[in-house]
């Protein structure tokens, strides 16, 4: 992957309060950590905060229903993706995972009849289903799909994509706005989630994240990352480095991004190349920092190994803290773990602030 693709997945997710596209381990624990993400931006947005249930249930609703009515087994490079993304006072999740080919007829029949129904329909179908128990071997007969339509108050979207001969990707996507939402909130296609989905299937990208990298919502982060980790066959010193390495990289736009609007706005993605992870981040920073962080940046690429680790030695034994509160070890710490030369760029956005891309191997 270029660096570039971090730039231009920022600029595609600009108007996000918060993104978080996932495909990987679909798990109970991951359904947690990423309506742990979700309640954390929520808190902070007076207007969203009423919605706030709403949103949490149909994440996981959503979620589980990838879990459920997934198949896992299939060759291709993704068994589905899940999506959710906070635009003004919008809610959108989405998601898609492989159905077979046969199923496709009655899925549209049953999403059109609950597109059809009224509040008070929905709610009466729910209750009969629930009712009379009418369940199948995979979970349930169709009381996910009632629960989005009930609950979002917005008519379900979907498409299909077929991938071979038994096999295509069933897309869904829900909207909910909060209260205070008129009717003029942009709605994004759900093709824009089919191209994302494309793009970290073809570039191998299991998570990407963009909103507020304040101190509080770093730790969902990791625990996400670290669920998923404990699902491959990772060495434990693989693990262990490349967990250090992501504090650090998080660690560095919570402490020093460019802060507005007391937040501080970032992306962080995640993929593998080979047997390696590619770890890339982008946050914004003072245009006025620009040129020397370039340059200190250029200084360790310049370093090998062993002088790496004599700087950063040097560099702790010396204990000076700078006016930011850093001892300049965090890039030392990178670089050192890397195992290629840091890869990154700078774009100049305004003239206040610019977008700092760095991309990692681990």
């Amino acid at each position: 992957m270029k660096i570039e693709t971090l730039y231009n997945l920022s600029a595609n997710l600009q108007n996000d309060k918060l993104s978080l596209l996932y495909q990987g381990n679909f798990s109970d624990d991951i359904t947690d950590r990423i309506i742990d993400l979700s309640e954390t931006s929520l808190s902070g947005q007076t207007d969203l905060q009423k919605i706030g249930k709403k949103v949490s249930l149909l994440l996981a609703e959503c979620f589980q229903n990838i879990v459920r009515h997934g198949d896992f087994n299939h060759e291709s490079k993704s068994a589905g993706i899940f999506v959710t993304r906070n635009i003004g006072n919008t809610y959108y999740i989405s998601s898609a995972n492989l159905i077979h080919n046969k199923d496709i007829d009655g899925l549209k029949e049953k999403i059109e009849m609950l597109n059809q129904l009224s509040a008070e329909e929905l709610k009466q179908l729910y209750l009969e289903v629930l009712t009379n128990n009418q369940r199948t071997n995979r979970g349930g007969a169709g009381l996910g799909l009632i629960e989005m339509a009930r609950k979002s108050g917005q008519k379900l979207e979907y498409d299909f994509e077929l991938v071979d001969n038994e096999h295509s990707y069933f897309y869904l996507q829900i909207k909910l706005k909060a209260p205070s939402a008129n009717d003029t909130v942009e709605t994004i296609p759900i093709g824009i989630a089919k191209d994302f989905h494309r793009i970290m299937a073809d570039d191998n990208i299991f998570l990407i994240h963009k909103g507020d990298f304040s101190s509080h919502t770093i730790i969902p982060i990791l625990r996400m990352i670290e669920d998923n980790l404990s699902y491959q066959n990772e060495s434990a010193k693989n693990k262990k480095k490349l967990v250090h390495v992501l504090i650090e990289i998080l660690q560095n736009i919570s402490k020093h991004g460019y802060v507005e609007n007391d937040i501080r706005e970032g992306i962080f993605l995640m993929g593998r190349r080979y047997n390696h992870f590619l770890v890339y981040a982008g946050n914004y920073i003072e245009n006025s920092k620009v040129l020397n962080f370039r340059n200190y940046l250029n200084y360790l690429n310049r370093l090998n190994r062993n002088e790496l680790l004599d700087v950063y030695k040097k560099t702790l034994n010396s204990g000076i803290v700078s006016a930011s509160g850093s001892s300049g070890l965090g890039f030392l710490n990178i670089a050192k773990d890397s195992l290629h030369k840091l890869d990154f760029s700078f774009h100049q956005v305004d003239a206040t602030k610019s977008f700092f891309g760095l991309g990692v191997v681990i």
